[in-house]
């Protein structure tokens, strides 16, 4: 059987999301808050957002928890048409990298792939999130894969049109591969996602300075637009850490290698990193973690006097769609954004 995954800005049945809840093992950033009380107004919004173009699937933790949503976007308006919620225990709310990638195979039906998520590498408990592919499956009737590697969806980009683009540290790494070598890595990601042009950057291993869980996703660095540009994460003030200013030059100059799938230069776009650190971190925010619905753009924004720089830059490679930002600055300390805390189904 052969795959093929869509790019993101192809048209959706919905969006899934992970409601969070308060169950979840994470720093205390919360200020006198819990932690669903923090974070769930970026959820609301997203939920607001989306379901005028797109259906939305919620993710909670129990039946208490659906009865709480239901509530909070009940005082929203939200036509519950467009949304629908399945009951799962779930440890967190990143289900761009816990949850299902959905691609077509050559019957043109829709698949399911479980890439086997281990918790980034083993590092977060992952014991409930790591069984949502299987449980969507089960609630979808669609037939659900296993590859033979792990991966998680915020590691990935692609085109569409048969270009791939990843960093290394977050896919060819023995905390998700051990002993696999890139060639056949290359070779399970060519068989499930139908691609042959392989970008990739060296990323940034999580065990080094600068370095995150994730062993840098790919989705917070760079992002297709179409089949011939990528948005890439700068730094124009030069004002990062002098390692992390080593590592977007060094991206930079392996994104100017590359070529697409017609054997030409990409053209890439600076996106800048936010002015200033992020409120209470001792880094830069990026833009580049956006979502694209039918509809709109999802944008997280951080206070910042680059949002309007990084929404410009976006609305401009999505005509037709609204853009919406979100400020993310009370989810970013627990690791991520927009892109990170959602995934699309495919229209059948």
């Amino acid at each position: 059987m052969k795959y093929r995954i869509p790019a993101e800005w192809e048209p959706h049945e919905g969006t899934w999301l992970q409601w969070p809840h308060n169950g979840t093992i994470l720093p205390d950033y919360s200020e006198g808050r819990d932690y669903r009380e923090q974070v769930e107004g970026i959820w609301i919004q997203m939920t607001k957002e989306l379901h005028i173009g797109e259906n939305v699937h919620i993710i909670v933790d129990n039946n208490a928890e659906k009865d709480h949503v239901t509530e909070k976007l009940s005082e929203e308006n939200i036509d519950f048409n467009r949304v629908d919620f399945l009951v799962k225990r779930i440890d967190d709310v990143w289900v761009r990298d816990n949850g299902p990638i959905f691609v077509w195979d050559d019957q043109g039906n829709q698949v399911i792939t479980d890439w086997s998520f281990n918790g980034w590498g083993g590092r977060m408990p992952h014991e409930f999130d790591a069984q949502v592919s299987a449980y969507i499956s089960e609630h979808t009737n669609l037939l659900r894969v296993v590859p033979g590697i792990r991966l998680e969806g915020g590691g990935i980009e692609v085109d569409g049109r048969g270009s791939f683009m990843a960093a290394k540290t977050s896919i060819i790494n023995d905390n998700r591969n051990p002993g696999k070598s890139q060639a056949e890595i290359e070779a399970e990601i060519a068989k499930y996602f139908g691609v042959t042009n392989f970008v990739w950057i060296t990323g940034l291993s999580g065990d080094d300075p600068g370095g995150e869980m994730t062993d840098f996703h790919i989705d917070g660095a760079a992002r297709f637009t179409g089949s011939n540009t990528i948005l890439y994460e700068a730094d124009p003030y030069g004002e990062s850490e002098p390692h992390m200013l080593k590592t977007y030059d060094m991206h930079y100059n392996e994104l100017r290698n590359c070529r697409d799938i017609d054997g030409n230069p990409f053209r890439l776009v600076p996106v800048p990193l936010t002015r200033l650190n992020v409120k209470g971190l001792d880094y830069k925010g990026s833009y580049l973690n956006y979502y694209i619905g039918n509809e709109v753009v999802l944008v997280p924004t951080y206070g910042d006097e680059n949002d309007a720089v990084g929404l410009q830059i976006i609305e401009g490679q999505f005509p037709g769609r609204r853009i919406a930002g979100i400020d993310v600055c009370p989810l970013f300390p627990y690791g991520g954004m927009i892109h990170c805390v959602t995934q699309q189904q495919l229209r059948r």
